[in-house]
């Protein structure tokens, strides 16, 4: 698909980091599934990435998590 951002890249499966930062908690998910533009470099999860994401992250946010670096298999 084209790049909605930078509107002149298309974007490729691959793996990047997603960063999520909420209530105080930082948390870092590597090795995430995504379609990163070959331009620009943003990054588009689908939704069923999306919701494991946001899963995770309201687990780790409910057991007061600070910090947490989660590398996805």
């Amino acid at each position: 698909m084209q790049c909605i951002i930078c509107k002149t890249g298309t974007t490729h499966p691959g793996k990047t980091t997603c960063t999520i930062e909420r209530n105080g908690s930082l948390l870092v998910f590597k090795n995430v599934d995504a379609e990163i533009c070959d331009n620009c470099g943003e990054a588009y999860f689908s939704t069923e990435t999306t919701e494991k994401l946001h899963s995770l992250a309201e687990e780790a946010i409910k057991k007061g998590t600070e910090i947490e670096i989660v590398k996805l298999p």
